[in-house]
């Protein structure tokens, strides 16, 4: 292996560690559940159940969005393994029956506040926050929700 393979790129590339911005890292998860919507209908009726295989991303940031000493931005392990069990609570029911969504339209965006909520906690004790949960019906349909900048902190 070349270790110095276009050394034309090196002068563009000196201080690169130096760039500012924010680093985010992405876990996911996925599951198969149904749910349907109440009064989805013109008329006020709900939707009939049908069933999706679920996709949730989470995006996870340090608070400050910077990296520490180790170069790591946030070690995402504690949040891999709260992801993991809230997957594990969604895997394989009718999303309506669960008791924290009673009286809660079970919609995409509902879903994605649940995740939010689920990790919230777990994340901050490491000193860092939840930028933003997507929330896929299937290949094609996401939703996204993103807490308003005092809330993801």
């Amino acid at each position: 292996m070349d270790q110095n393979a276009h050394p034309h790129l090196l002068e563009d590339l000196k201080g690169f560690s130096e760039q500012p911005g924010e680093f985010l890292i992405r876990i996911e998860g996925r599951f198969e559940s149904s749910h349907y919507l109440y009064r989805y209908f013109p008329d006020g009726s709900d939707e009939p159940v049908h069933g999706h295989s679920w996709l949730v991303e989470a995006f996870l940031a340090r608070t400050d969005g910077g990296l520490g000493a180790d170069g790591i931005s946030y070690d995402f392990l504690s949040a891999r393994l709260r992801l993991n069990e809230l997957v594990d609570r969604m895997e394989h029911v009718l999303i309506n029956n669960l008791p924290e969504f009673e009286g809660i339209n079970p919609t995409a965006e509902n879903i994605g506040r649940w995740f939010y909520a689920g990790l919230k906690e777990a994340v901050e004790k490491e000193g860092a926050c939840v930028r933003e949960i997507r929330i896929h019906e299937g290949p094609y349909n996401y939703a996204v929700y993103r807490p308003f900048r005092g809330e993801a902190s």
